[in-house]
């Protein structure tokens, strides 16, 4: 796993670097948890930035990573993690390229779940592959065979606000034309609505 994340997801410094733009959104949050924690590259983030975050991982050879560079990490489903978690227990969740990887039915109780681990007022993002940008479908998305279905932003959105969130942002990130410059060469406006960012992330 570890030699085809840093083929295919990109360095750990690369990583952290795409992280540490989500930590202000948890500053002053306590109880922060990353669902598919990965090789930790969040936790490091919110470790330089001197906020408590703990990670959930199912594999194995992550955490064992994580845990060897210090950080606090657990083997676990996220779903029975969440389970578990007292109600209102948690300030944040984050959880970066993982809701593609869930059986498209679950992402509702994923979302639920989420909502009652977190305390009035606790921060969830999600930050996942773009369908609304046709470039991941011949680039990204396939690549990772454990992929089941992408999760257009709308649907998500609609997910967290029927579950109870409110405040609920979608940004969208890694414009495609910066890593493929024939795009340029497309109308604006349809480059815009087709090509936009590989990846969103969804905050509420």
């Amino acid at each position: 796993y570890g030699w085809f994340a840093e083929r295919f997801r990109g360095k750990e410094s690369y990583v952290r670097e795409s992280a540490a733009r989500y930590v202000e959104a948890f500053r002053g949050c306590d109880r922060v948890v990353d669902l598919g924690c990965g090789r930790g590259e969040f936790l490091e983030a919110m470790r330089e930035a001197g906020i408590a975050a703990s990670g959930v991982e199912l594999s194995e050879e992550s955490v064992l990573h994580c845990l060897g560079k210090g950080l606090q990490a657990e083997r676990a489903d996220l779903f029975a993690y969440l389970e578990n978690v007292l109600p209102g227990d948690l300030g944040g969740i984050f959880s970066s390229q993982v809701v593609e990887h869930l059986p498209p039915e679950r992402i509702p109780y994923l979302v639920q779940l989420a909502a009652r681990a977190l305390r009035p007022g606790g921060r969830l993002v999600i930050e996942t592959p773009n369908p609304a940008c046709l470039a991941i479908f011949a680039t990204h998305f396939y690549l990772d065979p454990t992929h089941q279905r992408p999760v257009p932003a709308d649907l998500l959105a609609f997910y967290l606000q029927e579950a109870g969130f409110g405040r609920i942002r979608v940004d969208f990130l890694s414009p495609a034309e910066e890593t493929m410059e024939s795009l340029k060469e497309l109308p604006e406006a349809f480059r815009k609505q087709f090509f936009g960012g590989l990846d969103y992330a969804i905050s509420a």
